[in-house]
């Protein structure tokens, strides 16, 4: 289960890229294009298995000393780790507990002895970019023409595919799983 804790930031600068796109200049617009955004920068994660802009999350995870995938990619950095009891009680783990491991680029944790809760929250941060500035253009390329397309699909129940011009510009970021 994983839960975002601090979202990536789609206003601004990719606001700005996309109201120039699909030439608006008013703000009467902005609250949708920026969930639209927001959308396109999911459904970038999605298709390349990457988050495109820096996020927390956490995610729960059993507590087991075999090692488990952490599923937002690519890792940055720990935050937190908790152990959470049947209860729902939790209490924070000490470094010495817990142990962080990468393999290809996959991040995995485990715990180091036994503990009595049955499951962690894992607090992390992920993602390509600090800010949108710094994320490859061809990412945010594709993310400003799916919002374009999204924005101008709303009203006529049309597409809502993945462009192929969108699909290309990711296309080289992809990670799949075999």
């Amino acid at each position: 289960m994983r839960q975002i804790v601090t979202q990536a930031e789609f206003t601004q600068l990719p606001l700005a890229e996309l109201k120039t796109w699909l030439a608006i200049g008013g703000a009467r617009d902005d609250a949708v294009l920026a969930t639209l955004l927001d959308a396109a920068g999911t459904m970038c994660e999605h298709f390349t298995g990457l988050a495109p802009l820096k996020m927390t999350v956490r995610e729960r995870l059993p507590a087991s000393r075999e090692w488990q995938a952490l599923h937002t990619r690519p890792f940055i950095g720990i935050g937190t780790v908790e152990a959470v009891g049947s209860g729902g009680t939790s209490r924070l783990l000490d470094p010495s507990e817990f142990e962080i491991g990468s393999e290809a680029d996959t991040t995995r944790i485990r715990i180091t002895g036994s503990i009595a809760e049955h499951s962690l929250d894992v607090s992390y941060t992920a993602g390509l970019a600090e800010d949108w500035a710094a994320l490859d253009s061809g990412l945010r390329h594709g993310i400003v023409r799916f919002a374009a397309h999204a924005y101008r699909e709303r009203d006529q129940g049309g597409d809502t595919a993945l462009p192929s011009a969108v699909a290309a510009l990711w296309r080289p970021w992809r990670r799949m799983k075999l």
